[in-house]
């Protein structure tokens, strides 16, 4: 049976006082990278979202599904609560704590995986390639749900490939305990499980192996399957599987249109994965894998895998595709470079590989820490977080500004949109002691205007709009400020109603 001694004692026999110095150092880098100037950046509207859905569930237990209401599983909402009860002052900063701390359970899970694999020196160099990518850093430090599902892959692949080893009842509980946690956090966990049974692919040369394998595999799916369906103790659970039409194909559009989105997404999937970590680094990956095949290193075939099948089988069926629903790649790519940097003996070519790689990823990272605006996204990505109508820029300042002038009366905002539009960035920014009301319309018009205006009489009332750009000379505004957006695509207007 597993025993957690027995992997501290193992530890403690291979690590020495310069192993503990850098994985400390290692920490202290990844913490310092994560944290920094963290609610800076523009709150996108998703995290906006899924804050609002932990604020609900955090003061109304009936609400624990409420992300359910729109088919989204329920683990960052609950994950995001303890945060909100740590910085109760600034809900954005909880929301993105979460992900700093799931990235930390990719980084232990990046550390664990190579060490198994490869050794503790490429296991170091991995984590190290791990807290400088701006892939993991930027989603990292974002208040999405997408980090810790890179880190439920990671942990998924690594326990598939002990159970593959061992052929251990007690592997095969944790694997199934760990994905049916992941599969609370987002239905992809399920490829992953796929991904993992091919590790089967080791034990070719054994047919008794495969069988057993094969059945522990199934114990791990059952009870993986076990924890998933709580989601039906809600009656919105159904909500899961019409949200995941919204975004991959049903069997029966595959089957009419099967290369409807393939030749796109098979481009998009590799100019994403790449320009998101600095292209560098996934170079190096795919020479790793390539050195693998020389190497005859028996992983070679089962990285192939890793990533040709989810390649493949993304390109068929997404219909919507954004850099941080692939990330995965980015890990695979990174474990792979990692191998081609240990493999490297000659210390001048090491030193001019991780320079190189140094060079790739500065700007990016410099950027996403201290100059929000010249992040060098892909376009989809800075189209969600910096220029387009979900990049929440000055809706921070939007709301201070209503508290400083304020008179005391209680403040309305009259928002352009309610859910995952202006109504609920704004909503993130606003504490459970503000004497602040939010009134979201879609579409936002001069109606409603006139119809606030009786408001005036006991409340200071303030206009947000995030989509529209002109406004009519009768409408009863008064502009405060225009908060444009990089790219001058589009802007956050701020106005005060007048009588």
């Amino acid at each position: 049976m597993f025993d957690i001694w027995a992997v501290a004692r193992n530890i403690k026999s291979k690590f020495n006082r310069n192993d503990l110095l850098l994985t400390i150092s290692l920490l202290i880098g990844y913490f310092l990278t994560r944290t920094i100037n963290l609610s800076k950046f523009p709150v996108f509207s998703d995290e906006a979202i899924y804050i609002h859905w932990a604020k609900v569930a955090w003061h109304d237990a009936s609400w624990r599904f409420i992300s359910l209401t729109d088919g989204k599983q329920p683990l960052q909402t609950w994950g995001t609560i303890p945060f909100l009860k740590l910085f109760q002052s600034d809900a954005l900063l909880a929301g993105r704590m979460f992900s700093v701390f799931t990235g930390l359970f990719a980084l232990v899970g990046v550390f664990c995986l190579i060490y198994y694999l490869f050794g503790k020196r490429t296991a170091f160099i991995g984590s190290f390639l791990y807290v400088i990518t701006p892939y993991f850093l930027f989603y990292d430090r974002m208040a999405l749900v997408d980090s810790g599902v890179n880190g439920f892959f990671i942990w998924i692949i690594l326990l598939s490939l002990i159970l593959v080893d061992t052929v251990r009842l007690d592997i095969a509980l944790i694997l199934g305990l760990l994905s049916g946690v992941g599969l609370l956090a987002k239905s992809s966990v399920r490829l992953f499980l796929l991904l993992g049974y091919g590790a089967v692919i080791l034990t070719f040369k054994s047919s008794r192996k495969i069988m057993n394998f094969s059945i522990l595999f199934g114990v791990s799916v059952v009870l993986a399957l076990i924890i998933y369906n709580v989601q039906r103790l809600s009656p919105f659970f159904q909500f899961v599987s019409q949200k995941n039409n919204t975004f991959i194909m049903s069997v029966g559009e595959l089957l009419s249109s099967p290369f409807a989105f393939f030749f796109t997404n098979i481009v998009h999937i590799p100019y994403f994965v790449f320009s998101e970590m600095g292209y560098i680094v996934a170079l190096f990956g795919v020479v790793g894998l390539f050195l693998l095949f020389k190497n005859k290193n028996k992983y070679a075939i089962y990285f192939t895998i890793l990533l040709i099948i989810p390649l493949i089988i993304i390109s068929c069926i997404s219909k919507i595709l954004f850099p941080r629903y692939i990330i995965f790649f980015g890990t695979t790519l990174t474990i792979l470079a990692s191998y081609f940097l240990s493999q490297l003996k000659d210390k001048k070519n090491l030193l001019i590989s991780i320079s190189l790689i140094l060079v790739s990823v500065l700007y990016f990272d410099y950027t996403l820490l201290f100059d929000n605006a010249k992040v060098p996204f892909p376009g989809v990505d800075r189209g969600q977080y910096l220029e387009g109508w979900p990049a929440g820029w000055g809706a921070r300042d939007i709301v201070e500004y209503a508290k400083n002038h304020s008179t005391g009366r209680r403040i309305t905002f009259l928002a352009e949109g309610d859910f995952g539009m202006t109504g609920d960035v704004l909503d993130t920014f606003i504490l459970p002691t503000d004497n602040i009301g939010i009134k979201g319309f879609w579409p936002l018009g001069e109606e409603h205007l006139f119809a606030s205006q009786k408001l005036l009489e006991k409340e200071d009332v303030y206009v947000v709009f995030g989509h529209r750009s002109k406004f009519p000379k009768h409408w009863p505004l008064t502009l405060i400020k225009r908060y444009e957006k990089p790219g001058n695509k589009s802007a956050i207007y701020f106005f005060k109603l007048t009588p």
